[in-house]
């Protein structure tokens, strides 16, 4: 009778962990006894139970799609480390795969950013999945969309082909590369379509992407790379994103001398930020529609200052309980990477329309000044010269302002600037308006238009 109950305890042990895992296929038969074996007593019941459970996961096979895919990828796919100066020691590491002829790798931009910027202090390397090593060179970007194409002189695989549509929502995918450098892996997840509020286009992937994993190619279900391993979410659980492939076969037209050999550092700086202004061009300062401005207690704000902004209205927790703040975000994410740790061509917008319920006017004056204190943009002195501002009084339509203007510019990149412009409304004693322009990484010409855009649209209507 115990030896009954110890079978029937696995036999229950084992319907539960199919139960609560329907994916997983291949649980382990429940082995017999062997014979001669004592009875288990009631002390040995859950011991027997916990072992029957650990028996099950253990036999349970991996995903054969997954081990498919890695398998038939495996020697397309190459580690890309970053290397300065002499250090026998890697600095940076990334993915990347052979397309094509099998003589060009397609990566990200940003993972071999370094030693485009810096191609005198940095040098790029490949390991390939058959321990093969040498040395890279860039041969094409695409800053906008963050790939680029690398070569090797001695080095052919055999490449993956690529798939120009984005996948259905709901289609099984993967993704290859070297997470944190602890070798070759694969995640399984689901594309999700071009994310739809992106303004650089991306594909949703509900699968891991972990650091070292850029620049890997992102498979469907016929092996084919639908894309580029680009990012992920912090602090979300698998939010991925990758490029389409369909942007490749521009860039590999282009990808037919190393750039580092006929271009010096300057002219490949240049060549950065001349990209990033042709997409703030086509981005920033694309005009809003009819419902670019918002109306709110008399004023007419500037809120979707250039067509792809997205906005958000509160009402703010306010600093005096007889204060009330309402406040209006829109913004165009800096989604494109010009250096390690830079980010450029984004646009904010905020607007808080402070009112007075019984305050004292000096006490007023006193939270719209603090308000308009906030702290100007955090950026690195590595990378960024400090402001410098400038402050005025002006008319604008329908009330007085105090505008104060700050730009920087950019060390590596001559042509980019950062603006921070703050407004004040100062003809009323009851009610004040605080807006903010914050542009990141734009042209200087272009950052003085939107800015004379912004301060135009600003209206009060007493």
């Amino acid at each position: 009778m115990p030896q009954a109950r110890l079978k029937t305890a696995r036999l229950f042990a084992v319907l539960w962990l199919c139960a609560c895992a329907p994916g997983v296929v291949g649980a382990a038969e429940d082995p017999s006894a062997p014979a001669g074996a004592p009875d288990a007593g009631p002390a040995d019941a859950a011991g027997a139970d916990a072992a029957a459970i650990d028996a099950g996961i253990a036999s349970q096979e991996l995903s054969g799609d997954a081990k498919v895919r890695l398998d038939a990828a495996r020697a397309s796919v190459v580690q890309i480390r970053g290397f300065f100066d002499r250090s026998a020691s890697s600095a940076f590491h990334g993915s990347g795969f052979a397309v094509a002829d099998g003589r060009r790798i397609v990566t990200n931009y940003h993972v071999v950013a370094p030693a485009v910027l810096y191609p005198r202090q940095y040098r790029l390397e490949y390991l390939a999945s058959d321990g093969r090593t040498g040395p890279l060179h860039v041969l094409a970007i695409d800053v906008r969309n963050d790939l680029a194409v690398v070569a090797a002189d001695d080095l052919q695989l055999p490449p993956l082909k690529l798939r120009g549509e984005i996948p259905a929502q709901g289609e099984r995918a993967w993704s290859i590369g070297f997470p944190l450098n602890l070798g070759l892996a694969i995640t399984e997840g689901v594309a999700n379509g071009l994310v739809e509020s992106s303004v650089a286009q991306r594909i949703h992937y509900t699968g891991a992407i972990n650091g070292g994993m850029s620049g890997g190619p992102a498979l469907d279900t016929r092996g084919r790379a639908y894309g580029v391993n680009v990012s992920v979410v912090n602090g979300r659980q698998l939010v991925g994103f990758v490029v389409p492939a369909r942007f490749i076969p521009a860039l590999l037209a282009l990808a037919k001398e190393p750039l580092d050999l006929t271009l010096s550092a300057q002219q490949l700086r240049r060549r950065v930020a001349a990209q990033v202004l042709a997409y703030e061009a086509e981005v920033l300062e694309a005009r809003p529609g009819p419902d670019g401005t918002q109306e709110i207690r008399g004023y007419t704000l500037p809120t979707r200052i250039a067509r792809l902004a997205e906005c958000s209205t509160v009402d703010e927790r306010s600093p005096h309980v007889r204060l009330r703040v309402e406040t209006v975000s829109c913004r165009i994410p800096a989604s494109i990477t010009a250096q390690t740790g830079v980010s450029v061509a984004g646009l904010s917008v905020q607007h808080r329309i402070l009112r007075s319920t019984g305050v004292h006017r000096l006490q007023f004056e006193r939270q719209v000044n603090r308000m308009a204190e906030g702290p100007l943009r955090s950026g690195s002195p590595t990378h960024v010269a400090p402001f410098s501002c400038t402050d005025a009084l002006v008319s604008l339509d329908g009330f007085d302002a105090r505008v104060s203007t700050c730009v920087r510019q950019y060390r590596l990149f001559a042509d980019l600037y950062d603006f921070d412009v703050t407004v004040v409304g100062i003809s009323d004693t009851e009610q004040a308006l605080v807006s903010r322009l914050a542009l990141q990484g734009v042209g200087f010409g272009s950052g003085r238009r939107i800015l004379e855009r912004f301060l135009e649209a600003l209206q009060w209507t007493p």
